[in-house]
C-alpha cells in the first residue's frame, strides 16, 4: 500500500456511492459492465471480466471514495 492511500474496502455503503458515478459513465455503459463481475466498485474489487473492455470516458475522479481514499488513477473497470 502507497503511503498516505487506504484501500477501498467492498462493502454495500461503498458500492452504493460507487454506483451513483459508474451507472453514469460512459465505459461502463458501452461495455455493458453491469452484466460482469464485478459489475461495480472496481477500486476495491478489481477489473471487470467483460470480454472486451473498450474505454469512451472515465468518471472515477468524480467518485466520492476517489478523493476520500486518495486514489490516484482512473479506469478502475479496464485497469484495475
Amino acid at each position: 500500500m502507497k503511503s498516505g492511500v487506504s484501500i477501498v474496502e467492498d462493502t454495500e455503503e461503498n458500492r452504493q456511492i460507487c454506483r451513483k458515478t459508474c451507472h453514469a459513465c460512459p465505459s461502463y455503459r458501452q461495455n455493458s459492465y453491469g452484466r460482469y463481475q464485478p459489475d461495480a466498485l472496481f477500486c476495491a474489487c478489481g477489473t471487470s471480466t467483460a470480454p472486451s473492455k473498450k474505454e469512451a470516458g472515465c468518471y472515477c475522479p468524480a467518485c466520492e471514495l476517489y478523493a476520500k481514499h486518495s486514489l490516484v488513477i482512473g479506469h478502475f473497470c479496464s485497469k484495475g
